[in-house]
């Protein structure tokens, strides 16, 4: 878990990363920027909706980035 209600796995998952293939993974720096906007971003937007939260393209890899567009 990188907080409370954000998984790890969820935070890297990609159906476009399966897809083609791309390691979609983050490096030191990058985790911890995710664990930080996972603390301060979506915990307390989670608890202002008042239940979960649909996470999408939270972390894209370079490669994976130039892949989307």
């Amino acid at each position: 878990m990188i907080s409370k209600h954000v998984s790890y796995k969820e935070g890297i998952h990609s159906n476009t990363a399966v897809r083609r293939g791309i390691e979609n993974v983050p490096n030191d720096e990058q985790l911890e920027n995710m664990k930080t906007i996972a603390e301060e971003v979506f915990e307390p937007l989670r608890e202002w909706v008042g239940g979960p939260i649909k996470i999408n393209s939270f972390f894209r890899c370079p490669k994976l980035n130039k892949a989307i567009g």
